[in-house]
């Protein structure tokens, strides 16, 4: 199950976003999307970070990177985010692709992805996705905070000066 992060605290940006015309966090886009979208984009910038520095560790035999996993790492505007309970939702992953599919289907990234994170019989594991949410989350938390408060102030004067 995925670890999610709440905002809380933000009764003024949420109260000016109430205020704000609905077009501004309608399905093309708008603060709130812009927003979320920056803040997922900083885990992912984590993620791919953390496995960098996985593959840099020497190891017997010598490992030589593709980055077919580092590439494979996404930031994805979540189709029906009602399901998650929220108007916009944005999340982390690793993309299929279409080339390099291993016999059970799965591809060489998203395989590589769970054998790093979760070990394998033969190996230990080397966590990248958790320890990149855990050590980012606060920074991303901050970037939604004040891509908010500057898209709400934005949208704010733009309506202002269409009235005047």
């Amino acid at each position: 199950m995925a670890d999610t992060q709440t905002l809380k605290g933000l009764d003024d940006v949420l109260a000016k976003l109430k205020a704000l015309p609905p077009e501004i966090v309608s399905r093309r886009g708008g603060v709130v999307r812009s927003a979320l979208r920056k803040g997922a984009l900083v885990i992912q910038k984590e993620a791919q970070e953390q496995v960098r520095r996985i593959v840099a560790q020497p190891e017997d035999p010598p490992y030589v990177s593709t980055k077919t996993l580092e590439n494979a790492i996404v930031t994805a505007r979540s189709r029906n985010p009602e399901r998650k309970g929220a108007n916009e939702s944005y999340s982390v992953l690793v993309t299929r692709g279409k080339k390099g599919k291993y016999a059970d289907g799965k591809t060489k990234a998203v395989a590589t992805g769970r054998y790093l994170e979760f070990g394998t019989e033969k190996r230990a594991p080397t966590p990248w996705m958790a320890p990149a949410f855990m050590s980012a989350r606060q920074r991303a938390l901050d970037t939604v905070v004040t891509e908010l408060q500057r898209g709400v102030a934005r949208a704010i004067r733009k309506r202002q000066k269409g009235i005047r």
